[in-house]
């Protein structure tokens, strides 16, 4: 049976910059990592994500480029671009757009009085709370209960596990990480190493390994994160 296009991509934690959000004051300091979607052992697209911090406001952009064929018989291409803006770790605002093999998909967020307000193609309505987004950069986001996808803006409340320490491959070798199994919405696992950095992810497609996994460390992102 082929994947689902729609899961594979969540798993990625696709999520990219647009420019019809406000960039806001100039960022004191920012940090940008940059990382490769494998599967089995092709390198199928990149991502980019990048971190800039202003007082106590942290603005997040990711750059999502897929270009995926499986067996010879799904071939598609994907683009997606996403950026957010939290205050204190709670989201303010998210804007992303994605081109999934020529379906356009979208998230716009905004938080109000009445809590986040979302208008995406996976879901419309209010969000009460601190949640998550699919971007899996902090491990802050493994102890928050609600997680938006930042494809589409569907609501999930996901498992989350810790599954001990494992070896993750990066550019800078193997990397001892601790391991979060992920379920109920999206199954994934997710490895931070001994500084909580995300490293990258796993999944299974088809019976087949499929990872994001880091190329380029940069600056740490919990510096900007955390400030």
């Amino acid at each position: 049976m082929l994947p689902n296009r729609r899961n594979f991509l969540a798993m990625t934690g696709a999520s990219l910059g647009v420019a019809s959000l406000p960039a806001g004051p100039a960022s004191a300091s920012a940090a940008t990592r940059r990382y490769s979607a494998v599967l089995g052992n092709k390198q199928v697209g990149e991502t980019s994500l990048r971190l800039s911090r202003s007082g106590d406001r942290v603005d997040v952009e990711i750059e999502v480029t897929l270009h995926l064929s499986i067996l010879g018989l799904l071939r598609f291409d994907y683009q997606l671009s996403n950026r957010e803006s939290w205050r204190g770790g709670v989201l303010q605002e998210m804007q992303s757009t994605t081109n999934n093999d020529g379906k356009a998909e979208h998230v716009r967020a905004r938080r109000t009085a009445r809590g986040l307000e979302i208008d995406g193609s996976g879901y419309q309505g209010v969000v009460s709370g601190n949640p998550a987004t699919t971007s899996y950069f902090t491990t802050d986001f493994l102890e928050r209960s609600t997680w938006i996808n930042t494809q589409n803006g569907k609501i999930m409340n996901p498992t989350i596990g810790f599954a001990g320490t494992a070896g993750f491959s990066t550019n800078e070798g193997d990397v001892s990480c601790s391991k979060y199994v992920i379920r109920n919405g999206v199954n994934i696992d997710l490895y931070y190493d001994g500084n909580f950095e995300w490293m990258g992810s796993s999944f299974n497609v088809v019976g087949r390994s499929a990872r994001i996994a880091m190329t380029n460390r940069g600056a740490s992102l919990n510096r900007i994160w955390y400030g």
